[in-house]
């Protein structure tokens, strides 16, 4: 049976998305090729949110064909309309895909390639993190609103990572019947492995970072930027010790990433004598880890397209503490209010404290939402990826 040829085209290769390529290179009815514009992330760079240095402790390159476009060596930045690459067509051409995904839209490359898929009839899916939970002011919503809904009618279909980015195309006019669920991948057998081991890296981790066995470890995952709101979690911890002294004596707070506000946090929890530990970035091979010495995830930011962060702390079993501008939160998602996690107005301080204090204070409900977090995991896995993906190429060819 000869197979479907498949083409995705992404801005750089990013070790989030590449375990679903990886899966989708298994798979026997089809030819998969990734284009990619830069080489950024398959080697080392700069971040500048974080202020450090990123060379990733993974091939992402192996376990599926790809292709880095010619004018790579020349692209330092890959931000919106920056990204340009006009060979995008000629490696369409030579590879003749019978169909095509994007990872988003907002680049000059993806434009290209969209133009091209076309003037040559092949369908076009699309993929991408976008919600509706951060507002914009009216005039970008009117504008927006025009653009994005004639952008769509140009798509075939459409990927959609979870609730809250299915709403986000439904609202540009995307009908039901182009939408494909493909939730985000993990490293799974990485996250296992550290789930397996929790018990062992609990007690490694914690003696390393001079963290007691019996503390109540709550983990922030993230650039300690303004938009992720870290010091939140300072102030929540500092306003429970002040409302509940007994629950807040065993309460610790793990910062895993970096970034600008890293030296205000550090003065801040030092002023208060707040237990916080700032690990700084955390490579992808020791992070897993991170996660299983922790007992919940804090995600407080202001605004968070889908947040990664919670894919990955459910699949050790961690429950979520989680503001209500996360992409994540929904019924069929990573985070489900009241089940594996506890959504709250983002920068509500004390509805944040109270969810610490509720789960610091009854394990039973860590114990039952964790369980949750595990079977939530298994929903989401790469499988079900694999098969929306699939669903949709069938679909279209």
């Amino acid at each position: 049976m000869e197979r479907i040829r498949a083409a995705i085209i992404v801005s750089h290769p990013i070790q989030h998305f590449i375990h679903l390529y990886r899966a989708l290179a298994k798979e026997p009815s089809l030819e998969l090729l990734v284009i990619y514009c830069s080489d950024m992330g398959a080697r080392s760079y700069f971040d500048e949110d974080m202020g450090v240095e990123i060379a990733w402790k993974t091939d992402l390159l192996t376990g599926y064909k790809s292709v880095v476009l010619s004018e790579s060596a020349h692209i330092m930045n890959i931000k919106h309309w920056i990204l340009d690459n006009p060979s995008v067509t000629r490696v369409l051409g030579e590879f003749r895909p019978q169909i095509v995904m994007q990872h988003g839209y907002s680049q000059l490359s993806l434009l290209r390639c969209l133009f091209w898929c076309r003037l040559h009839r092949v369908p076009v899916l699309l993929w991408s993190d976008s919600s509706l939970l951060y507002r914009r002011g009216l005039l970008k919503r009117v504008v927006k609103r025009t653009v994005i809904t004639f952008l769509m009618n140009q798509y075939s279909g459409v990927l959609t990572s979870g609730d809250n980015n299915e709403k986000y195309y439904r609202h540009y006019g995307v009908p039901q019947k182009k939408l494909f669920r493909c939730p985000f991948t993990i490293d799974e057998k990485l996250f296992t492995e550290a789930r397996n081991s929790r018990t062992l890296l609990r007690k490694e981790l914690r003696a390393r970072y001079g963290l007691s066995e019996d503390a109540f470890v709550i983990l922030f995952v993230g650039k300690l930027m303004p938009w992720k709101r870290p010091k939140d979690v300072l102030e929540a911890l500092l306003l429970l010790r002040e409302s509940h002294s007994s629950s807040a004596q065993r309460v610790a707070a793990f910062f895993a990433g970096d970034g600008a506000l890293r030296p205000e946090l550090e003065a801040y929890s030092s002023r208060h004598n707040i237990r916080a530990i700032y690990g700084g970035f955390i490579n992808v091979d020791i992070l897993p880890s991170i996660y299983a010495m922790a007992d919940v995830l804090v995600f407080p930011s202001g605004r968070e397209a889908y947040g990664l962060s919670a894919r990955e702390a459910i699949s050790v079993g961690l429950p979520m503490i989680i503001s209500d501008q996360i992409g994540c939160v929904g019924p069929n998602d990573a985070a489900r209010d009241r089940q594996n996690a506890i959504v709250y107005p983002a920068g509500d301080i004390k509805a944040l404290a109270n969810g610490i204090y509720s789960l610091a204070g009854d394990e039973s409900l860590l114990r039952r939402m964790g369980d949750v977090s595990l079977r939530v995991a298994e929903e989401l896995n790469s499988i079900i990826s694999v098969k929306g993906f699939m669903r949709a190429v069938h679909s279209l060819c």
